[in-house]
């Protein structure tokens, strides 16, 4: 992965910081520069995502062999016929880093926490557009992405995803008995595609936890 040289990907950083609209003085922005060229020398960032046909009944969504049940999802995915699973992360090597930071240097440890969740949102991004180019999904727009734990799409729904890819096999992402993803710089999601073009701006808009510090919209 390379570092995104753009101030909205600076900001990003920043706002998982705590800055709310504040612009960081040189000495942090050095960190989070030297912090960033770090991340991108130890990660090793992997995907995997599939195509399925999607079948919303009630509150239940249908996709290949599982049936979800879960109110916000059947919502998000509303007027959706097809749907992407996705899965990325940015490997072992990252936590590997943050591992080494939190030893020796809680501020660069925190900026590195920071920075590959800003870099794990922006590869997912990419993955969508990626995934955007199967033949499957001609014609049809994305809706912004859903990952178990948002709403009542419960977090244990990870465990079936994660079988369906066949993510240990295909990128070594595996999950524990505690529902953690490992390496923990991971995302799974769905992403729902219809004829309706939907704003996909951002997740922030979508997500019921109103109280997340890191909110971007009222």
């Amino acid at each position: 992965m390379e570092i995104p040289e753009s101030e909205d990907f600076n900001k990003e950083i920043l706002r998982y910081l705590g800055y709310r609209g504040e612009t960081a003085d040189e000495i942090v922005a050095s960190q989070i520069s030297f912090v960033a060229k770090d991340v991108v020398a130890n990660v090793n960032a992997k995907n995997v995502f599939g195509v399925w046909d999607c079948q919303i009944v009630s509150d239940t969504v249908k996709l290949d062999e599982m049936s979800i049940k879960s109110c916000s999802l059947a919502c998000h995915l509303r007027g959706c016929n097809r749907a992407v699973l996705l899965a990325v992360t940015l490997g072992t090597g990252a936590d590997v880093l943050l591992r080494r930071y939190s030893a020796l240097d809680m501020e660069k440890a925190l900026i590195a926490q920071a920075v590959c969740t800003v870099m794990v949102e922006r590869y997912c991004d990419t993955v969508v557009c990626e995934a955007s180019q199967s033949s499957l999904l001609d014609g049809l727009y994305p809706t912004t992405r859903f990952s178990p734990g948002y709403g009542d799409f419960d977090i244990s729904w990870q465990k079936d995803m994660l079988k369906l890819l066949d993510c240990e096999n295909r990128i070594a992402l595996t999950i524990t008995d505690g529902l953690m993803l490992i390496p923990s710089k991971s995302v799974t999601a769905v992403v729902g595609f219809s004829r309706e073009k939907t704003d996909t701006n951002g997740n922030c808009g979508n997500c019921t936890n109103t109280k997340c510090n890191y909110r971007t919209v009222n």
